[in-house]
């Protein structure tokens, strides 16, 4: 059965007409204009079959994709009541409840989602840097107080094969990753991360490749995820990579917005498809931003996922190990993130001495580790060339190395980890 998506610039005897073309129409959305139309009830009438419709067209198009076992959604609109934008939008919503979506030139086909065997949950971000690890981090380690999770992750440097790390079991050391780096491991991984950061189990992926939807091109998160349904754990939480995301369909879903993003990122293109999937919203990186832009990427979300939770939190860096009284030099991504991670390790009694933004511009941080000599410790986040560069000097120097988590803390009076805990409860079908 299909589903027409009309407007009221057409005359309804015109819609009528290429509907009866099309046959094997079971419905309709209005999607707006009343230039050649009347009510929606004499509409429906002339066309002969149900028209949904709602002030947000979007929430129309949910309720009947809901109530009706619909195999293709063809578009018999026109602008100037639908753009480019609202077609995306509606791609989307299309794509996230697996139905094709069609129109006079073009053809959106859903990638088929597989589905975990287990309870899970999927992480999921708008683009890279955006603290995706982060939030799965925090995410395990606040499910842990309720079940055994593993996390299953998929980057661009990930290992050809799944790797399993017994996070739960192992103290991941400096020298520990520095001898992986040896071996020709990506050390700085994000299943190493998170492993490193919440003391659980993780899965090492490998991706390649990224399409607009967010679908990897080649991808090992099928072996990953068998073998996670293999292990002794309750629940599997699926980690996105850049705007990429594993082609299964989780229990529920978290999704990541960089405040700093361009609005377009989040609202254009198939940012909404990402914003459809979620549960709840973590808007990171939300003190680096105006009270505007929180308000624009709100009402961003709300018109695509009416009532989700949106959390706006800001990074607090915890450090892995003991940095009071120290003298340290500090490794950040940014230099606005060096900045703000050194006023808290200061204000926790760090004696910060030296500080580099470049730790994804190597030639940049080699200079920069010159101004370091003589430090008690290096503080670092586990990222970019936190291994191969920063802690391999500093263990040839006999310098202490600190591993820095980057921790969401609410900055609207809200409760993320209450969040994520009645989240975890739903989907173990535990309540909450």
């Amino acid at each position: 059965m299909r589903m027409a998506l009309v407007d009221g610039e057409h005359y309804p005897d015109v819609t009528a007409w290429a509907i009866e073309a099309l046959g094997d129409i079971c419905c309709a959305v209005f999607l707006g204009g009343s230039e050649k139309v009347g009510s929606i009830e004499s509409l429906a009438g002339k066309l002969g079959i149900r028209v949904y419709s709602s002030d947000n067209y979007l929430t129309a198009l949910k309720q009947a994709l809901r109530e009706n076992r619909v195999e293709e959604v063809v578009d018999l609109s026109d602008e100037p009541v639908l753009t480019y934008e609202d077609r995306f939008k509606i791609a989307s919503l299309c794509l996230m409840f697996g139905v094709p979506y069609r129109g006079a030139d073009f053809h959106f086909l859903p990638k088929p989602l597989n589905h975990v065997k287990k309870p899970s949950i999927g992480v999921i971000g708008t683009g890279k840097r955006v603290g995706k690890t982060a939030v799965s981090g925090f995410l395990a380690r606040t499910l842990k107080k309720i079940c055994e999770p593993v996390i299953v992750t998929m980057g661009r440097g990930g290992p050809e094969r799944p790797e399993l790390i017994r996070g739960d079991e192992m103290k991941i050391t400096p020298e520990y990753l520095v001898e992986l780096m040896g071996e020709g491991e990506h050390a700085a991984s994000d299943h190493l991360e998170d492993a490193l950061t919440s003391a659980v189990k993780t899965i090492g992926c490998r991706r390649c490749g990224g399409g607009m939807a967010g679908f990897p091109f080649f991808d090992v998160v099928d072996r990953g995820v068998k073998l996670a349904e293999s292990l002794p754990v309750d629940l599997v939480i699926l980690e996105g990579s850049g705007a990429t995301f594993p082609a299964y369909r989780a229990d529920a879903y978290v999704v990541v917005v960089g405040a700093k993003q361009p609005l377009t990122h989040v609202s254009g293109y198939f940012g909404p498809l990402r914003l459809a999937f979620a549960d709840v919203v973590v808007v990171t990186m939300a003190d680096a931003v105006s009270e505007s832009k929180l308000e624009k990427i709100e009402r961003v979300v709300m018109e695509v996922n009416p009532g989700i939770d949106v959390h706006f939190t800001a990074f607090r860096p915890r450090p892995l190990g003991d940095v009071k009284g120290r003298r340290i030099g500090l490794v950040m991504t940014s230099t606005e993130a060096a900045g703000k991670a050194r006023s808290y390790l200061e204000a926790i009694g760090a004696d910060v001495r030296a500080v580099s933004g470049n730790l994804a511009n190597r030639p940049r941080l080699i200079k920069d580790l010159q101004k370091f000599e003589g430090m008690d410790a290096v503080a670092v986040e586990l990222k970019a060339a936190a291994v191969d560069v920063v802690t391999r000097w500093a263990l040839e120097r006999g310098m202490e190395v600190v591993y820095l988590d980057n921790e969401p803390l609410n900055i609207d009076g809200k409760d993320l980890r209450a969040a994520f805990l009645r989240l975890g409860k739903r989907i173990l079908g535990d309540g909450g």
